[in-house]
């Protein structure tokens, strides 16, 4: 099985409703995408493809100029403000979430989309399951529409440090620095002192605590 051939038919089914949404196709980047104003929304895709096997993986971001940019101009390189997997979110949205569900749907792969040559009904598997998803995508995106959501998303006590919604803690520690200071948030200096106690703790690179140092200096300066 073609990888190409799987993009194809998921830009053909979803072309409609990126059309009707106000997303642009990037085929190179194997994502929707549209602009509002300093923030990205995206709905995207990553894959792992064996030949006769290609296992796609749906998610969901909104991604803030502003987060990013001070991350990126501190050393630590940022991507999305925030993401998620969207079948991970979709059982969440189920079940609630645990600090254990999103390993667990990678053991089980219920974190993805299996296509096979030796299953030619898995294109119609692929449709059925992506339909349900591009609401879910939208929710998050209208959930997560302000820095001060983002700030509310990693700074409500008590935080999750494994939050499903970045890559890592280290991510977390940088974001919701950023985003609590640049939301004006009240308990500022709290949070801040939290992450410092974090990025102390824990056995993060020396890079990124340097970054991390950076960051918490620039945003004295504002």
């Amino acid at each position: 099985m073609k990888i190409q051939d799987v993009k194809k038919h998921i830009f053909s089914t979803l072309e409609p409703f990126a059309a009707a949404k106000g997303f642009k196709i990037l085929r190179g980047r194997f994502a929707l995408s549209r602009k509002a104003g300093s923030r990205t929304d995206e709905i995207f895709f990553t894959y792992h493809s064996w030949g006769f096997e290609v296992n796609i993986f749906p998610y969901v971001s909104v991604d803030y100029g502003e987060i990013t940019t001070i991350c990126n101009d501190c050393g630590f390189i940022l991507n999305h403000s925030a993401f998620i997997n969207l079948l991970l979110l979709q059982r969440i949205k189920l079940q609630g979430f645990n600090p254990d569900l999103r390993w667990k749907t990678q053991i089980v792969k219920t974190d993805r989309f299996i296509l096979s040559d030796d299953e030619p009904d898995d294109y119609n598997r692929l449709d059925m399951g992506l339909s349900p998803l591009l609401p879910i995508a939208l929710d998050f995106i209208s959930q997560y529409d302000s820095i001060n959501s983002i700030d509310r998303l990693f700074n409500t006590m008590p935080i999750e440090q494994y939050s499903p919604y970045c890559s890592g803690l280290d991510t977390h520690c940088m974001v919701g620095l950023i985003s609590a200071k640049l939301s004006k948030n009240a308990d500022y200096e709290n949070i801040k002192r939290m992450y410092q106690r974090i990025v102390k703790k824990e056995d993060f690179t020396i890079e990124m605590k340097s970054s991390f140092s950076r960051i918490v200096a620039y945003l004295e300066q504002i």
